[in-house]
Protein backbone atom coordinates (compact mmCIF):
# COMPACT_ATOMS: atom_id res chain seq x y z
CA UNK A 1 0.00 0.00 0.00
CA UNK A 2 1.13 3.51 -1.42
CA UNK A 3 0.73 6.55 1.18
CA UNK A 4 -0.83 8.44 -2.10
CA UNK A 5 -2.66 7.90 -4.96
CA UNK A 6 0.26 6.40 -7.65
CA UNK A 7 0.62 4.94 -11.06
CA UNK A 8 3.47 3.03 -12.85
CA UNK A 9 5.57 4.28 -15.34
CA UNK A 10 7.70 2.01 -17.09
CA UNK A 11 9.89 0.75 -13.82
CA UNK A 12 8.72 3.37 -11.41
CA UNK A 13 6.09 4.08 -9.16
CA UNK A 14 5.10 7.46 -8.51
CA UNK A 15 2.30 9.80 -7.55
CA UNK A 16 -0.25 10.55 -10.12
CA UNK A 17 0.37 14.18 -9.78
CA UNK A 18 3.12 16.11 -9.02
CA UNK A 19 1.54 18.85 -7.00
CA UNK A 20 -1.06 17.64 -4.52
CA UNK A 21 -2.69 21.02 -2.26
CA UNK A 22 -4.47 18.87 0.19
CA UNK A 23 -3.81 15.20 1.56
CA UNK A 24 -5.52 13.11 4.34
CA UNK A 25 -2.91 10.68 5.67
CA UNK A 26 -5.48 8.99 8.29
CA UNK A 27 -7.46 7.92 5.50
CA UNK A 28 -4.25 5.84 3.57
CA UNK A 29 -3.35 3.85 5.85
CA UNK A 30 -7.00 2.65 5.59
CA UNK A 31 -7.07 1.88 2.19
CA UNK A 32 -8.49 4.85 0.74
CA UNK A 33 -7.15 8.47 -0.56
CA UNK A 34 -8.72 11.77 -0.57
CA UNK A 35 -6.36 14.01 -2.39
CA UNK A 36 -7.01 17.61 -4.29
CA UNK A 37 -4.68 18.11 -7.32
CA UNK A 38 -3.54 20.86 -8.99
CA UNK A 39 -1.62 20.06 -12.34
CA UNK A 40 -0.50 23.21 -14.82
CA UNK A 41 -0.08 22.47 -18.61
CA UNK A 42 1.96 19.70 -19.17
CA UNK A 43 2.53 15.71 -20.70
CA UNK A 44 2.43 12.54 -18.85
CA UNK A 45 3.51 9.38 -20.58
CA UNK A 46 2.01 6.32 -20.53
CA UNK A 47 1.41 5.40 -16.84
CA UNK A 48 -1.14 2.27 -15.34
CA UNK A 49 -3.30 3.18 -12.30
CA UNK A 50 -2.71 1.35 -9.07
CA UNK A 51 -5.49 1.95 -7.36
CA UNK A 52 -9.37 2.35 -8.58
CA UNK A 53 -9.59 5.96 -8.67
CA UNK A 54 -12.76 8.61 -9.45
CA UNK A 55 -11.83 12.46 -9.87
CA UNK A 56 -14.14 15.08 -10.33
CA UNK A 57 -13.11 17.92 -12.15
CA UNK A 58 -13.60 21.42 -10.27
CA UNK A 59 -11.85 23.82 -12.68
CA UNK A 60 -12.69 25.95 -16.08
CA UNK A 61 -13.28 25.00 -19.21
CA UNK A 62 -9.94 22.99 -19.77
CA UNK A 63 -8.58 20.76 -22.90
CA UNK A 64 -6.62 17.58 -22.93
CA UNK A 65 -5.56 15.60 -25.48
CA UNK A 66 -6.01 12.16 -24.12
CA UNK A 67 -4.63 8.62 -25.46
CA UNK A 68 -5.87 5.41 -24.35
CA UNK A 69 -7.00 2.06 -25.21
CA UNK A 70 -10.53 2.91 -25.25
CA UNK A 71 -9.87 6.56 -26.65
CA UNK A 72 -7.96 8.91 -27.98
CA UNK A 73 -8.31 12.45 -29.10
CA UNK A 74 -8.66 15.96 -28.20
CA UNK A 75 -11.59 16.41 -25.17
CA UNK A 76 -12.82 19.71 -23.83
CA UNK A 77 -13.17 19.23 -19.80
CA UNK A 78 -15.90 20.87 -18.45
CA UNK A 79 -16.32 21.98 -14.60
CA UNK A 80 -18.02 18.84 -13.06
CA UNK A 81 -16.43 15.90 -15.08
CA UNK A 82 -15.95 12.67 -13.40
CA UNK A 83 -13.17 10.59 -14.43
CA UNK A 84 -13.19 6.76 -13.77
CA UNK A 85 -10.29 5.22 -14.24
CA UNK A 86 -9.93 1.84 -12.55
CA UNK A 87 -6.64 -0.25 -11.37
CA UNK A 88 -5.03 -2.01 -13.99
CA UNK A 89 -6.06 1.16 -16.77
CA UNK A 90 -3.90 2.62 -19.02
CA UNK A 91 -3.50 6.00 -20.65
CA UNK A 92 -1.40 9.22 -21.74
CA UNK A 93 -2.58 12.73 -21.76
CA UNK A 94 -1.52 16.54 -22.68
CA UNK A 95 -3.04 18.76 -20.44
CA UNK A 96 -3.28 22.33 -22.64
CA UNK A 97 -4.42 23.99 -19.15
CA UNK A 98 -4.33 24.33 -15.73
CA UNK A 99 -6.51 20.98 -13.86
CA UNK A 100 -7.47 20.76 -10.95
CA UNK A 101 -10.09 18.75 -8.89
CA UNK A 102 -10.69 16.58 -6.46
CA UNK A 103 -9.73 12.61 -6.17
CA UNK A 104 -10.98 9.39 -4.37
CA UNK A 105 -8.62 6.26 -4.57
CA UNK A 106 -9.21 3.04 -3.17
CA UNK A 107 -6.72 0.78 -2.45
CA UNK A 108 -7.84 -2.59 -4.52
CA UNK A 109 -8.26 -5.18 -1.23
CA UNK A 110 -10.08 -2.80 0.07
CA UNK A 111 -12.29 -2.42 -2.33
CA UNK A 112 -12.50 -6.19 -2.79
CA UNK A 113 -13.05 -6.48 0.90
CA UNK A 114 -16.12 -3.92 0.96
CA UNK A 115 -17.70 -5.64 -1.60
CA UNK A 116 -17.36 -9.15 -0.61
CA UNK A 117 -18.40 -8.42 2.67
CA UNK A 118 -21.44 -7.59 1.25
CA UNK A 119 -21.81 -10.66 -1.14
CA UNK A 120 -20.84 -9.09 -3.95
CA UNK A 121 -19.17 -9.59 -7.42
CA UNK A 122 -16.19 -8.97 -8.63
CA UNK A 123 -14.85 -5.73 -8.62
CA UNK A 124 -13.41 -4.63 -11.34
CA UNK A 125 -16.00 -4.78 -13.62
CA UNK A 126 -17.85 -3.25 -11.12
CA UNK A 127 -15.39 0.16 -11.63
CA UNK A 128 -15.45 -0.56 -15.54
CA UNK A 129 -19.22 -0.28 -15.27
CA UNK A 130 -19.01 3.73 -14.90
CA UNK A 131 -18.70 5.07 -18.23
CA UNK A 132 -20.38 8.55 -17.30
CA UNK A 133 -20.97 9.46 -13.17
CA UNK A 134 -24.21 8.61 -11.87
CA UNK A 135 -25.59 11.90 -10.03
CA UNK A 136 -26.06 10.18 -7.02
CA UNK A 137 -22.34 9.90 -7.18
CA UNK A 138 -21.53 13.07 -8.49
CA UNK A 139 -23.62 14.46 -5.76
CA UNK A 140 -21.51 12.75 -2.99
CA UNK A 141 -18.27 13.47 -4.63
CA UNK A 142 -19.31 17.04 -4.37
CA UNK A 143 -19.91 16.01 -0.90
CA UNK A 144 -16.15 14.75 -0.17
CA UNK A 145 -14.80 17.88 -1.63
CA UNK A 146 -16.50 20.42 0.67
CA UNK A 147 -15.63 18.22 3.62
CA UNK A 148 -11.89 17.88 2.83
CA UNK A 149 -11.96 21.21 2.52
CA UNK A 150 -13.47 21.93 6.38
CA UNK A 151 -10.61 22.87 8.42
CA UNK A 152 -12.45 21.45 10.98
CA UNK A 153 -12.85 18.17 9.81
CA UNK A 154 -12.94 15.71 12.28
CA UNK A 155 -9.70 13.26 11.98
CA UNK A 156 -11.50 11.39 8.74
CA UNK A 157 -14.24 9.77 9.91
CA UNK A 158 -16.77 12.53 7.78
CA UNK A 159 -14.36 11.72 4.55
CA UNK A 160 -14.43 7.61 5.39
CA UNK A 161 -18.45 7.75 5.98
CA UNK A 162 -18.32 9.92 2.31
CA UNK A 163 -16.03 7.59 0.71
CA UNK A 164 -17.45 4.20 1.90
CA UNK A 165 -20.56 5.91 0.76
CA UNK A 166 -19.57 6.35 -2.72
CA UNK A 167 -18.32 2.48 -3.00
CA UNK A 168 -21.66 1.71 -2.21
CA UNK A 169 -23.33 3.58 -4.76
CA UNK A 170 -20.91 2.59 -7.87
CA UNK A 171 -21.56 -1.20 -6.19
CA UNK A 172 -25.10 -0.17 -6.27
CA UNK A 173 -25.38 1.22 -9.77
CA UNK A 174 -23.19 -1.62 -11.30
CA UNK A 175 -25.74 -3.95 -9.49
CA UNK A 176 -22.96 -5.70 -7.84
CA UNK A 177 -24.34 -6.12 -4.36
CA UNK A 178 -27.80 -6.79 -3.21
CA UNK A 179 -30.08 -4.19 -3.31
CA UNK A 180 -31.39 -2.56 0.10
CA UNK A 181 -34.40 -4.15 1.92
CA UNK A 182 -36.78 -1.25 1.03
CA UNK A 183 -37.77 -1.11 4.88
CA UNK A 184 -34.27 -0.26 5.40
CA UNK A 185 -31.37 -1.86 7.46
CA UNK A 186 -31.49 -1.49 11.27
CA UNK A 187 -29.05 -1.89 13.99
CA UNK A 188 -30.44 -4.43 16.72
CA UNK A 189 -30.50 -2.83 20.47
CA UNK A 190 -27.45 -4.55 21.32
CA UNK A 191 -25.60 -3.34 18.59
CA UNK A 192 -27.24 0.05 18.83
CA UNK A 193 -25.86 -0.22 22.83
CA UNK A 194 -22.52 -1.43 22.27
CA UNK A 195 -21.77 1.35 19.09
CA UNK A 196 -22.37 3.82 21.64
CA UNK A 197 -20.66 2.49 24.66
CA UNK A 198 -17.75 2.10 22.26
CA UNK A 199 -18.07 5.91 21.12
CA UNK A 200 -17.89 7.54 24.94
CA UNK A 201 -14.68 5.53 25.64
CA UNK A 202 -12.99 7.01 22.85
CA UNK A 203 -13.79 10.39 22.32
CA UNK A 204 -10.43 11.30 23.18
CA UNK A 205 -9.19 9.39 20.26
CA UNK A 206 -9.52 8.61 16.65
CA UNK A 207 -12.38 7.05 15.59
CA UNK A 208 -12.99 5.36 12.30
CA UNK A 209 -16.46 4.04 10.64
CA UNK A 210 -14.22 0.92 10.63
CA UNK A 211 -14.10 0.71 13.89
CA UNK A 212 -17.64 1.46 14.79
CA UNK A 213 -18.48 -1.15 11.99
CA UNK A 214 -16.43 -3.37 13.84
CA UNK A 215 -18.23 -3.39 17.14
CA UNK A 216 -21.69 -3.87 15.80
CA UNK A 217 -20.11 -6.89 13.68
CA UNK A 218 -20.94 -5.37 10.57
CA UNK A 219 -18.88 -4.66 7.42
CA UNK A 220 -18.53 -0.96 6.62
CA UNK A 221 -21.38 -1.15 4.17
CA UNK A 222 -24.22 -2.53 6.01
CA UNK A 223 -23.30 -0.10 9.32
CA UNK A 224 -23.10 2.70 7.09
CA UNK A 225 -26.60 1.68 5.35
CA UNK A 226 -27.79 0.69 9.16
CA UNK A 227 -26.66 3.56 11.49
CA UNK A 228 -28.80 6.09 9.86
CA UNK A 229 -32.32 4.48 9.80
CA UNK A 230 -31.40 3.49 13.50
CA UNK A 231 -29.91 7.10 15.29
CA UNK A 232 -30.89 9.19 13.10
CA UNK A 233 -27.44 10.87 12.08
CA UNK A 234 -24.75 9.22 10.01
CA UNK A 235 -21.45 7.99 11.99
CA UNK A 236 -19.81 10.89 11.49
CA UNK A 237 -22.43 13.34 12.90
CA UNK A 238 -23.18 11.08 15.80
CA UNK A 239 -19.45 11.54 17.02
CA UNK A 240 -19.01 15.03 16.55
CA UNK A 241 -22.87 15.43 18.32
CA UNK A 242 -21.02 13.60 20.91
CA UNK A 243 -17.86 15.06 21.22
CA UNK A 244 -19.73 18.63 21.31
CA UNK A 245 -22.10 17.26 23.90
CA UNK A 246 -18.70 16.05 26.56
CA UNK A 247 -17.00 19.44 25.63
CA UNK A 248 -20.32 21.99 26.43
CA UNK A 249 -20.44 19.51 30.06
CA UNK A 250 -16.61 20.16 30.23
CA UNK A 251 -16.58 24.30 29.33
CA UNK A 252 -19.49 24.70 31.88
CA UNK A 253 -17.67 22.73 34.91
CA UNK A 254 -14.40 23.52 35.52
CA UNK A 255 -11.32 25.37 34.90
CA UNK A 256 -9.84 23.32 32.64
CA UNK A 257 -8.40 25.25 29.34
CA UNK A 258 -10.17 25.56 25.83
CA UNK A 259 -6.75 23.64 24.91
CA UNK A 260 -6.85 20.67 27.08
CA UNK A 261 -10.71 20.34 26.29
CA UNK A 262 -10.12 19.74 22.59
CA UNK A 263 -8.09 17.67 23.29
CA UNK A 264 -9.93 15.55 25.82
CA UNK A 265 -12.85 15.08 23.24
CA UNK A 266 -10.42 14.18 20.32
CA UNK A 267 -9.07 16.96 18.59
CA UNK A 268 -5.22 17.86 17.69
CA UNK A 269 -5.11 21.52 18.39
CA UNK A 270 -7.13 24.30 19.92
CA UNK A 271 -7.09 25.70 16.33
CA UNK A 272 -9.74 22.88 14.96
CA UNK A 273 -11.11 22.23 17.77
CA UNK A 274 -12.67 26.03 18.19
CA UNK A 275 -13.62 25.73 14.19
CA UNK A 276 -15.60 22.48 15.03
CA UNK A 277 -17.25 23.86 18.18
CA UNK A 278 -18.18 27.10 16.76
CA UNK A 279 -19.52 25.35 13.56
CA UNK A 280 -21.54 23.45 15.47
CA UNK A 281 -22.78 25.51 18.61
CA UNK A 282 -22.57 28.78 17.54
CA UNK A 283 -19.99 30.09 19.41
CA UNK A 284 -16.26 29.87 20.19
CA UNK A 285 -15.21 27.45 23.55
CA UNK A 286 -14.42 30.42 25.33
CA UNK A 287 -17.25 32.65 24.39
CA UNK A 288 -19.88 29.80 25.30
CA UNK A 289 -18.15 29.30 28.44
CA UNK A 290 -18.36 33.26 29.46
CA UNK A 291 -21.73 32.57 28.47
CA UNK A 292 -22.29 29.88 31.08
CA UNK A 293 -20.26 30.97 34.05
Amino acid sequence: MTGSISVKEGDRVVPIVPMVVRRHPGLAVRGMHVEHHVVEPTEFAERELLQHNLFLYTGPLAQAEIRSPEFSGVRWISPGAMWIMPQGSRHSVRFESRMEGIALAFEPATFDRMVEATDGRATLPVMQSLAASPPKIDHLMRALMYESLDASTDKGIGLECIATAIALAVCQHAKAIPAVEKSGARLAPKQIRAVRAYVEMHLHQQISLADMAAVAGLSSFHFLRSFKGSLGSTPAQYVMDRRMERARYLLKIGNTTVSEIGISVGFEDVSHFSRAFRRVVGVTPSAFRSAVQ
